[in-house]
């Protein structure tokens, strides 16, 4: 039998029943109290920051009244980690996604920024020149570019914010880069 008001003597599942039966707070408060230090080692495994760790743990325990009402949990414990370990994961694979853009974005830059040697223009002119370019690009392509490049919107925002399909907006940027090359090229 639930108990009215959760506490210590309340097993994790009957906690997450009487927060799916009256979204009371405290048995989120009681599961954090029991589950903080594993899901900080979790996060400490993976992020290898400690910041980033307790910030994690705060993401994961903020969605977990959202998730306790999608998810029908048998073993609170295991799945528990399992979310930590997804959460970490992503984590992970954002932060490397964003290095990996922040490394092309660095080499596109140079690449439509070069220059002939003898004909020296300023940065300003460059980027003069740049937004000139951009806004000749098929307006598909310019959307894209602007998204990705000028907003560090992923692939994936940029096909959400345009309702394009994932390949149509990595076409897209790949042909923006490519046709602002060459309108670049012809500027000099």
């Amino acid at each position: 039998m639930l108990k009215a008001v959760p506490n210590t003597s309340n097993t994790d599942l009957e906690l997450i029943a009487l927060y799916k039966g009256s979204n009371d707070n405290a048995c989120i408060g009681e599961l954090f109290k029991r589950y903080t230090h594993l899901v900080f080692g979790i996060c400490m495994k993976y992020l290898k920051d400690e910041d980033d760790a307790k910030d994690a743990v705060m993401n994961i325990f903020e969605k977990l009244p959202e998730d306790l009402k999608k998810h029908d949990i048998a073993q609170f414990k295991p799945w528990l980690f399992s979310v930590a370990r997804n959460h970490c994961l992503m984590d992970l694979r954002n932060t490397a996604s964003k290095q990996t853009k922040d490394l092309e974005m660095a080499r596109d830059y140079e690449t439509i920024m070069e220059t002939d040697t003898e004909l020296h223009l300023d940065k300003e002119q460059a980027l003069n020149d740049l937004e000139a370019a951009i806004k000749e690009l098929k307006t598909e392509q310019k959307v894209c570019v602007e998204l990705f490049y000028l907003q560090e919107k992923s692939y994936q925002e940029v096909a959400d914010i345009t309702g394009y399909d994932l390949n149509k907006v990595k076409s897209a940027i790949q042909n923006g880069k490519r046709n602002l090359k060459i309108l670049m090229t012809e500027k000099k």
